[in-house]
């Protein structure tokens, strides 16, 4: 397929979340990008490559070496897929922390010091590595949500500056090394916009940005404009119109929602990017790409979200067929329906009977992720709980079997035994509570005897189909985040257990953290259960399991 449409149709990978796809991996994707009409993947390795004289850069990460990174990308030039490094050089370089060596140029938290000799040494040599590992001349450097720039080390040493300025500053020397290796950089933007709206990303407050800004963007650079939850393709369009006061080269950025959890959004990623592409459309902006990130350990499969590439290319390319003919391609591509892959969402979306109507009207949310790590005593997401959860998911487990997934079929066992093991924990913790409060000892003893140890065998169940996933996919570093997550979940079930059967015989005459009166989740300004925001605030109320 030829995307007519635009000159760059790409692929961004996140390979620094913990899953670094393997190489054979990033091919098997380098042929359906071919197949859909891709035509640019972007691999974003912060600190995931070797680097020569680093031996902590990306140590222990599973970093990509020369001799791989040469051989993807021959092999994707021989399908016409343009390989293109995306790395980091200024913040969410949070691992070098991790070194003592490291240390004196970190700034604070992820983000590098800037104006240090030894900062611009390593910056250096970045490039040097990426110039000797890609045919590409073009890179990614990053540079995006810095905004605690200037505020550890810098403040010590130089005191107070405007980060705007710092940012330039640095972004003056990046792109003098870029040039010195005779690449052409490509950055994030909302670093730009964060400092013209004072503290919003991409909100200007009007319809015109300060003149001086268009001084500050350096010629010799490309803005990436990053917008992953269109509200609409006017809003989009907008902030193409205020990336054009201040530049002259722009670029759409996108994604995939794979990233939100341990299952994938095809129909909202689907929903969202087509008003993306029509703003792009519109604007002519002809250069965009789609950002499958890691966030959250990088859960999903780079895999569970092909129907959405599929339906993003087919609409990018004005392609006219008709919906069933549309579909029977897929089919034959993947040798699965499209409306059985699209099922994989269902994790997310229990209630909805997946018709075209639920589908076009549904948000985002990443209910199996945060219902697998509600604590059962603490029930921080009970309030979230709709009617009948567990026979929903016992039904998406039941639909799911049923599909036959070929050689995406590992993808499928993982989900089902998601599904399953949600039939019992998503309303175990509020089963337990209610029990509780009634003084039913009864099903208390039934809950310990019986629904703990079934749930503990599908949770081992899960965790071995999750393992062959991660394993068939990735490089084994980084699946310790999930040993620890899921081992640490199964601990907290099996002391859970033992806590009612301690009460249960009289050697507890309470449970401390079922006698706590319990709130609704507050942690988001909205209440509804498929408001995404939910996702940004998992790591703070779960109790330490991610």
């Amino acid at each position: 397929m030829k995307i007519k449409s635009f000159n760059e149709f790409g692929i961004l990978l996140g390979c620094a979340a913990n899953a670094v796809p393997r190489v054979e991996t990033l091919e098997k994707y380098a042929d359906i990008m071919h197949e859909l009409g891709y035509n640019t993947l972007y691999l974003e390795t912060a600190d995931t490559y070797k680097i020569d004289g680093e031996p902590y850069f990306g140590y222990m990460r599973g970093g990509y070496s020369a001799a791989e990174i040469r051989r993807l990308d021959a092999y994707c030039r021989e399908r016409g897929i343009e390989l293109v490094p995306a790395i980091q050089t200024l913040a969410h370089l949070h691992f070098l922390k991790n070194y003592e060596c490291y240390r004196p140029i970190v700034d604070v938290e992820d983000i590098l010091l800037v104006d240090e000799a030894a900062t611009y040494e390593l910056i250096d040599k970045m490039f040097a590595a990426a110039a000797a590992m890609y045919s590409s001349r073009r890179i990614n450097i990053g540079m995006d949500e810095a905004y605690l720039l200037g505020t550890g080390k810098y403040f010590y040493k130089h005191g107070y500056k405007d980060k705007t300025e710092i940012m330039l500053s640095h972004l003056k020397k990046v792109l003098a090394i870029a040039e010195k290796y005779g690449f052409r950089c490509e950055m994030w933007s909302d670093m730009f916009f964060h400092a013209i709206s004072k503290g919003n990303v991409y909100e200007t407050g009007g319809n015109a940005v300060p003149a001086e800004w268009k001084e500050k963007v350096p010629e010799n650079l490309t803005l990436v404009y990053w917008e992953y939850f269109v509200p609409d393709a006017e809003t989009c369009g907008h902030m193409i119109d205020m990336h054009r006061q201040i530049s002259d080269d722009v670029k759409y950025a996108g994604t995939f929602f794979r990233w939100h959890g341990i299952a994938p959004a095809n129909a909202f990623s689907e929903k969202v990017m087509k008003r993306a592409l029509t703003a792009c459309k519109n604007r002519e902006v002809k250069d965009v790409l789609f950002a499958l990130w890691a966030d959250y350990g990088g859960g999903a499969s780079i895999f569970s979200v092909l129907p959405a590439m599929y339906e993003i290319s087919r609409f990018a390319a004005n392609d006219c067929a008709d919906v069933q003919t549309d579909r029977r391609r897929f089919e034959q591509l993947f040798g699965v329906k499209y409306e059985d892959f699209g099922l994989l969402d269902a994790l997310n979306y229990p209630d909805t009977d997946f018709s075209e109507k639920i589908v076009s009207d549904r948000r985002l949310n990443n209910k199996s992720f945060f219902y697998l790590f509600n604590d059962v005593f603490y029930g921080t997401f009970d309030s979230l709980l709709s009617e009948g959860i567990s026979e929903k998911y016992a039904n998406v487990c039941s639909q799911l079997k049923k599909i036959d997934g070929k050689e995406f079929s590992y993808i499928f066992d993982t989900l089902v035994a998601l599904a399953d093991v949600l039939s019992v924990k998503a309303e175990l913790g509020k089963r337990i509570r209610a029990a509780y409060g009634r003084g039913d000892k009864e099903t208390l003893r039934r809950i310990a005897k019986d629904d703990i140890p079934a749930l503990l065998q599908k949770l081992d169940v899960y965790y071995a189909a999750y393992e062959r996933q991660w394993m068939k996919e990735n490089k084994p570093f980084g699946f310790e985040v999930q040993n620890i997550r899921l081992g640490g979940l199964r601990s907290r079930i099996e002391c859970a257990g033992r806590t009612i059967e301690r009460y249960l015989s009289g050697a507890l005459k309470t449970i401390g953290e079922l006698e706590e009166p319990q709130q609704p989740f507050g942690y988001s300004p909205a209440q509804n259960e498929d408001d995404y925001q939910i996702t940004r605030y998992i790591p703070a109320v779960t109790h330490g399991f991610l």
